[in-house]
C-alpha cells in the first residue's frame, strides 16, 4: 500500500482557500463556501441519536468518511504526478503522462496497467495541443486496471482540467480536475465499493511545498455503496488532507465542513463536522480531534489518544451530556 492509503483510518480535512488560475497564490487547496449548498431543512427525517445507537451512528460516519477519502486518494493516485522531492505519496503509476501524450498528439492511447488490465485515454485539448491547460477534456476508461497498489479499478468518466498553476513536473504546482459522469468500482482483496457522481473535483496543491494539500469535493450528488451500507450526499461533500512531505514520520491533519448524509443502514439523515482537527502520525490511528454528529440529538466523537475514543451523547439536544461511552477508533472503523 502506498502511504496515502494508510490514512483511511480517520475523518477528513477541508482547507477553504482557493487560488485562481494564474494567480500564483500560496498553497492551501479548497472550495469556497458557496460551492456546496446545504439547505436549512432536509427533505428526509433525522436519525434519532440515543445511548443505545450512538456507537452505530459514530461508526457509520467514520466508515463513510473513510470511503470518501479512499475515493479521493484512489483517483488522485491515477491523476496527479507526485512532486519529485516528495515521498511516493500516491500510486507510482499515475496516468498523467498519458494525458500529456494525448494533448501532444490528439490521438487516443491504450496503456497496460502495471499488473493487469488497461486504461484508455482520449480527448481533444481545448488549447495548445502540446501542453495540458485549463479547458482540456479527456475521456478515460479503466478496464480491470491493477497497478499493484492493492486495488483494481473499473471506471469510465470524462476529466476536465479546471486550473493549472506552475509546472506539474516540479515540486511546486496546483492542479484542479473535474471528474464528470463518474461510474467507478474499486475492488481489493479485503472488500470493494462502487461510486457514482456527476461532478467530483480534485485539487493537488503543493504551492507551499513541502506542505501538500489534497482536496476533493462532490459539487452535485455523490453515492457510495459497499457491503456494509449505501451512503448518499445529495447536497455535496468536500474534504482534504494536509501533510508535510519534509517530515518523517509524516503527520497528517484532517477536517470536514458541515456535511449532510443519508445512510441506508441508519434509515435517516444526519449532519457531521470536524470540531477539532484530527491529527495522526504515519500509519497510526488518529491521536487527537473531535467530530460532532447531529440528528435528533447529538454525539461527539472525542479522540483522546490513538487507543481511546470518548463518545459524548446528548440524546435530547439540550446541550447537556446524557451519557459517556468509551470505545476505540478501530472499533468504530469496523
Amino acid at each position: 500500500m502506498k502511504i496515502f492509503r494508510i490514512f483511511l483510518a480517520f475523518a477528513l480535512v477541508v482547507i477553504g482557500v482557493v487560488s485562481t488560475v494564474g494567480s500564483g497564490g500560496g498553497g492551501g487547496g479548497g472550495f469556497s463556501s458557496t460551492d456546496i449548498y446545504v439547505p436549512d431543512t432536509p427533505p428526509f427525517p433525522w436519525v434519532n441519536i440515543t445511548a443505545t445507537n450512538a456507537q452505530d451512528v459514530s461508526a457509520t460516519v467514520v466508515h463513510a468518511t473513510d470511503r470518501v477519502f479512499d475515493l479521493a486518494t484512489t483517483m488522485g493516485g491515477q491523476i496527479f504526478p507526485s512532486p519529485p522531492a516528495a515521498p511516493d505519496l500516491f500510486s507510482s503509476h499515475s496516468k498523467f503522462g498519458l494525458f500529456e501524450t494525448v494533448a501532444a498528439t490528439g490521438e487516443p492511447i491504450t496503456d497496460t496497467c502495471a499488473v493487469n488490465g488497461t486504461v484508455t485515454v482520449s480527448g481533444s485539448p481545448a488549447n495548445d495541443p502540446a501542453t495540458i491547460a485549463a479547458g482540456d477534456v479527456f475521456d478515460l476508461v479503466f478496464d480491470a486496471c491493477d497497478d499493484g497498489d492493492g486495488y483494481t479499478i473499473d471506471s469510465s468518466f470524462s476529466l476536465k482540467v479546471m486550473e493549472l498553476v506552475g509546472d506539474p513536473g516540479t515540486d511546486v504546482y496546483r492542479l484542479r480536475y473535474a471528474l464528470l459522469d463518474m461510474s467507478l468500482t474499486v475492488a481489493s482483496s479485503v472488500d470493494s465499493y462502487t461510486a457514482s457522481d456527476t461532478e467530483f473535483q480534485l485539487i493537488w496543491d503543493s504551492l507551499d511545498f513541502p506542505v501538500i494539500v489534497l482536496t476533493s469535493a462532490s459539487l452535485t450528488a455523490l453515492q457510495l455503496s459497499d457491503e456494509a451500507d449505501v451512503y448518499s450526499w445529495s447536497f455535496g461533500v468536500s474534504q482534504s488532507l494536509t501533510l508535510n512531505a519534509d517530515t518523517s514520520p509524516i503527520t497528517t491533519l484532517r477536517e470536514t465542513r458541515d456535511t449532510r448524509m443519508i445512510s441506508d443502514s441508519l434509515g435517516d439523515g444526519l449532519d457531521y463536522e470536524t470540531i477539532v482537527t484530527l491529527q495522526a502520525t504515519d500509519n497510526q490511528n488518529p491521536e487527537s480531534g473531535e467530530i460532532l454528529i447531529s440528528g435528533n440529538g447529538t454525539v461527539r466523537i472525542v479522540i483522546e489518544s490513538s487507543s481511546s475514543v470518548r463518545l459524548e451523547i446528548d440524546a435530547d439536544g439540550d446541550g447537556t451530556i446524557d451519557d459517556y461511552q468509551y470505545t476505540t477508533w478501530a472499533a468504530l472503523q469496523g
